[in-house]
């Protein structure tokens, strides 16, 4: 599950908001929030300022979307060996 919170975050970065994230994903903005919710819980900070028209990645969201895509490009590369 982690690392599909992980490739969610992602994609709200790629795509600027919770809503459009979900979309693409099949899932409801509630959804997307409380996984979102639940990344920010499991490494106990805040990765995205949010207001009602945009979001931003904090210091601590920058560096786990570095590390997120090398480490998804990883897991990519592992299941097609």
């Amino acid at each position: 599950m982690l690392l599909n919170n992980i490739s969610l975050f992602l994609k709200i970065v790629e795509k600027g908001s919770l809503s459009g994230a979900g979309r693409e994903s099949g899932l409801s903005s509630t959804t997307v929030s409380e996984r979102l919710s639940a990344l920010e819980s499991h490494f106990g900070v805040v990765l995205l300022n949010r207001t009602t028209r945009a979001i931003s990645l904090t210091e601590e969201g920058r560096t786990l979307v570095e590390g997120a895509k090398s480490l998804l490009g990883e897991v990519e590369e592992l299941e097609s060996r």
